[in-house]
């Protein structure tokens, strides 16, 4: 229990801020899921703007310290990497 009003303000903000910070998780990874389910689909427009609104959201996340800017990074950089792979199996077979 906090035993001075500092204490007792510090513990309201802290709780504020983890629900606030879960939900900010939870939509974050709502996002990226979305955007690696679109990335092997075959509809490439979808999956553009799924991998955009995922950057910005990463980007935006790791911009407030909800979570650390080499994790979002290395997200963006893996669902990229999943997007171009998926892009050039699709592109494969149409030319052939």
């Amino acid at each position: 229990m906090p035993n001075n009003q500092n204490a007792r303000k510090a513990v309201r903000q802290s709780e504020k801020n983890r629900l606030r910070n879960r939900a900010a998780r939870t939509t974050l990874r709502n996002v990226v899921r979305k955007a690696r389910e679109l990335a092997v689909a075959p509809d490439a427009a979808a999956a553009d703007s799924a991998l955009r609104l995922a950057a910005k959201h990463l980007d935006r996340a790791a911009g407030k310290h909800t979570i650390h800017r080499n994790k979002a990074a290395r997200l963006k950089s893996r669902l990229s990497k999943l997007a171009k792979k998926a892009a050039a199996g699709a592109a494969a077979p149409a030319a052939q």
